[in-house]
Order: structure tokens, then C-alpha cells, then sequence
């Protein structure tokens, strides 16, 4: 057979013999197409395991402890190698949200195999409000009383119900009391544990590496096989930068996988492929007033003109590119009641701000749009120290500054009268009793529908108020490869919460029959 075929060959012209060759490519190639054609429709791909995601940071790790992180690096790493109660265990509220149980999930261990009890969760408890902790909790645990019920189940009584406590408990991280239990909170920093942590979460520590000035160039997790839903992206590396400038250079050059981006103006920089993921947050931006340092804005029509001057769709768009919106109270929706807004000219007034771009570009944005009005601005830049300081000696007459919600409902911590003082975050001193009723009321709600309607009031009766000037609510961003899969976009508390669902993340993929 193959011999009559060469013999039939070589009595082909060269010209036929090239439209033979030619008949047959395009067959070998249709064959092909259509092959994949047919592979891809009667096939679905699904992620497998492998893969490694490298994420990009500003700044350094310091101690890897969820009771006591104090920056983005230490609480993303946490986040990963910790889990939370809303993992580990079963939450109810009894008492009407006054007390809460906390039921442990059987046979769970720690990294090093010890398993997890209740007294892990009870010496959290009591590391959080150990005041030489320092821990950033403190105030979220404040109050509470914590006992131990059996070896899975504990028990938190409240001062007053508070139905947002469920998720202050599904967002705590219990840390190991059998291997800090021993070590005074003051010694915590000291002890090897700091970056080699032993926890209960999706990864666990492999390794670091640092430079000879002692900068930490990156650290390195691996999944937990023991942990109860296993991760597809197999290792997962954090890189350290000094900047987000060096952090987008570093995306550009292929050295990292993802990073956040807290100046909109940087994704200008980003040049090669990506995705810009939108996470919507429970935070504002406002210049809260101090009137008893800023007496001649006593008079809220006074209050009203200098918010109602601030174009701040224009805010938005020039120093956010769109990425938040303008808001007019602490809910996004919250209207003030019409006022006609006045105030004299030639008024002047300082304007604290922490010394960053961002909320130099604003400041600088309202100092014009005041200035139209007859009103002259003196901007004071601070380092975060000094911000801290003054806003414990509540020494600014205006200060633009942020504030993030926990739990989007509960405004007790920014609005209520009692925490106006420090270590108080009611910035504008502001006290109205029907406030308070309304704040306190909120908390106690069982009825999510009641509490959507007093929430919404509630917005309406601080924002008519004007004791701060409301000017944005800026979402996070999140700059991804496109390699990444199974990211979805939300909404986030802090940047840390991009990391909320790790486990569901992959690179990696196969094929298989529908």
C-alpha cells in the first residue's frame, strides 16, 4: 500500500504535489480545531491543587498575632495562618443577645497537633483585655465576662445586649494559650513565636528571608493540610516593599501576583495586565469640628455653609478617579435637613490632617473651594504620632480624619456622647440625647428590618446636625494577575478582608468531562 502510494507521488507534478501538501495541512489543522472544539464543549474546567500566589505589601511584619497586630502585613499574614470562631465554631445568642455561646467543633488542633479547647479562647479573651497587651480589641471585648462552660463551650455575658456581638465573635482569632499562656504580655514581642506563629488557619509558616539591614524581603506559608477546607493555591508568599510606588514596579517587573492600592492615582503606574478589584467598605472621610475650640462654628447655619461650599463630587473624581462616592452624613444615604448655610467672611480656621497624599490633596481641594466663600483654611500636616497625640488631647479645632465601621449599624464608638473624650472616637465632642436613645436602641434590635429604619434615621438626625463636615466613602482596591481565579469582589471591613475567602482562590486547572 505504501509503495503504490510513493509510486503515485512521484508521478505528480511539483505544482500538484503542493496542492496535495496543501489539502492535507488544512485537514490536520480542521481535524485539530474541530478536536478542541468538541474537547472544550463536552468538558468543564475545575480548579486542582498547585500553584503559588505571591502578594505584595508596604511595610514589614512585626509579630504575627491576631490579638495584638498592629499593621497591614502582621494582620494579612494573620489572617491566613489564624482562623476565626465563625470556622472553628457554632455561635448562638441567648438571654436576648445578652449572653452568647460559643461551641467548639469537634477534634480541632492546632498547627503543632495540641487540640483547641475553650481555655484558648478564654485566655484570648483575657490577653485582649490585658492592658499590656496594647491590643487594638480592647474596646471590642470591653465589658465582657467570659467563663468556661466545658472543654468545647464558652460563655460571654454582656453588660447590655448587643446583638452585633455575633460578629465581633465570628471575626475573633483565638491564639494558643499552651504556647503564650507561660509568657507575661509584655514578653510576647520577645518570644520566637513572633514570626514562626503555631495556629489553626488555611496556611501554615514555612519560612522567611531577610537582607543584611534586617528588612524582611519575604515570607513564606504553605497550605494546612489538617485544616477543615483545603486551599488549591499550594504556597502563598508575601513580598515587602518601602513603598506602593516599589510595590507597582515590582507588579510591572513580574516579581509579585497582587497588591493593594490605597492612592487611586498609583493605578496610572500599573502597566501591565491586571485586574482592578472594587471593594466596597463601611468607612467615610469628614472634618470633624471641635466647637469648643472653633467657637464661631456654634451656629450650624455656620456648620452647613462650609459643607455645602465643598464640591465633593469633584473630590471624588480628581483625587479618588471615581473609586468612592460623595456622602452627606455617617450612613451613604443619609440626608440633613435643608438649611441655608451662612457664615462671615474673613472666618479662619485650622485644619488638622495626617501628613499623607491623599488627605493633603483634600485638604488643599476644600482650602480652594472655602476660600470662595470668604473663608481663609491654615493646614496643619502631623505624623500619625502626632495625629494620635492630638486627637487624645482633642486640641484641633477641625480635623479630617476617617473612621471605619466594625458593623455597618452600630455608631456607638464615633456618635454616642460617652465616647467623646479619649480614648472616646466621638471626634466632634458631639452630644444629642436622641442620638444616644437611638444608638443604644440599635444595638439592642433583633429585628434586622426595625434596625435597617433607625439606622437610616439615625444618619439623618447626626448628618442634620453638621457636628462634621461628611465628604467621601472610599472603596479599597485590590490590583490582581490574571492568572488568579476564584477571587470575588465585596464587600471589606479593612484590605485585610480581600483574604476572606483564600480557600476558594486557585491558579491551577484541569479539564474534565461534563
Amino acid at each position: 500500500m505504501l509503495y503504490q502510494i510513493a509510486k503515485l507521488l512521484k508521478k505528480l507534478s511539483h505544482r500538484e504535489l503542493y496542492s496535495l501538501y496543501g489539502a492535507l495541512a488544512v485537514f490536520v489543522v480542521s481535524g485539530t480545531i474541530l478536536a478542541g472544539v468538541v474537547f472544550v464543549q463536552k468538558t468543564v474546567e475545575i480548579p486542582v491543587p498547585g500553584g503559588e500566589w505571591r502578594e505584595g505589601i508596604v511595610g514589614q511584619p512585626t509579630f504575627i498575632n491576631p490579638v495584638v497586630s498592629g499593621n497591614d502585613a502582621d494582620r494579612d499574614i494573620s489572617k491566613l495562618v489564624f482562623a476565626d470562631l465563625g470556622t472553628l465554631a457554632e455561635i448562638r445568642q441567648e438571654n436576648n443577645a445578652k449572653e452568647w455561646v460559643v461551641r467548639l467543633k469537634e477534634d480541632l488542633k492546632w498547627q503543632d497537633g495540641t487540640k483547641i479547647t475553650s481555655d484558648d479562647i478564654i485566655f484570648t479573651i483575657e490577653t485582649i483585655l490585658n492592658p499590656d497587651s496594647h491590643s487594638p480589641l480592647y474596646q471590642s471585648f470591653e465589658g465582657a465576662v467570659v467563663s468556661r462552660v466545658s472543654e468545647l463551650e464558652t460563655r460571654f455575658t454582656l453588660p447590655a445586649p448587643y446583638v452585633f456581638f455575633e460578629t465581633t465573635l465570628k471575626n475573633l482569632e483565638p491564639i494558643p494559650k499552651h504556647i503564650f499562656g507561660n509568657i507575661p504580655a509584655l514578653n510576647f514581642r520577645l518570644s520566637n513565636y513572633v514570626l514562626e506563629p503555631i495556629a489553626s488557619g488555611p496556611y501554615v509558616f514555612d519560612s522567611y528571608k531577610k537582607n543584611k539591614n534586617g528588612f524582611i524581603e519575604e515570607y513564606r506559608l504553605k497550605a494546612n493540610p489538617d485544616y477543615s477546607s483545603k486551599s488549591y493555591i499550594s504556597r502563598f508568599v508575601f513580598k515587602f516593599f518601602t513603598s506602593e510606588a516599589e510595590a507597582i514596579a515590582a507588579y510591572n517587573a513580574g516579581v509579585i501576583d497582587g497588591l493593594t492600592v490605597s492612592d487611586p492615582e498609583n493605578l496610572n503606574g500599573v502597566r501591565v495586565r491586571h485586574s482592578a478589584e472594587r471593594l466596597s467598605a463601611p468607612r467615610y472621610y469628614a472634618i470633624f469640628i471641635n466647637q469648643s475650640l472653633a467657637s464661631n462654628l456654634k451656629d450650624v447655619k455656620a456648620r452647613a455653609a462650609l459643607d455645602q461650599a465643598i464640591d465633593k463630587q469633584a473630590l471624588v473624581e480628581d483625587i479618588f478617579k471615581g473609586f468612592a462616592a460623595p456622602i452627606k452624613g455617617p450612613t451613604k444615604n443619609a440626608e440633613p435637613t435643608a438649611i441655608e448655610g451662612r457664615i462671615p467672611e474673613g472666618s479662619t480656621f485650622n485644619l488638622t490632617i495626617a501628613d499623607i497624599p491623599i488627605l493633603r490633596k483634600t485638604a488643599e481641594a476644600i482650602k480652594a473651594d472655602w476660600q470662595k466663600i470668604g473663608v481663609e483654611t491654615n493646614i496643619v500636616p502631623l505624623s500619625i504620632a502626632e495625629i494620635s497625640e492630638s486627637i487624645r488631647k482633642r486640641d484641633y479645632q477641625m480635623i479630617l480624619f476617617g473612621n471605619i465601621l466594625n458593623n455597618p449599624e452600630d455608631f456607638y464608638s464615633f456618635w454616642h456622647s460617652s465616647k467623646r473624650f479619649y480614648p472616646g472616637l466621638n471626634l466632634a465632642l458631639y452630644q444629642n440625647s436622641q442620638v444616644d436613645s437611638l444608638i443604644e436602641r440599635i444595638r439592642a434590635e433583633v429585628d434586622s428590618g426595625q434596625r435597617l429604619v433607625d439606622v437610616s434615621r439615625l444618619g439623618d438626625l447626626i448628618a442634620s446636625d453638621f457636628p462634621a463636615i461628611f465628604l467621601y466613602s472610599p472603596d479599597y482596591l485590590y490590583i490582581v494577575s490574571p492568572k488568579l481565579k476564584g477571587f470575588e469582589s465585596g464587600d471589606a471591613i479593612t484590605p485585610t478582608d480581600r483574604l476572606e475567602n483564600v480557600e476558594a482562590w486557585y491558579i491551577k486547572t484541569t479539564r474534565q468531562l461534563k
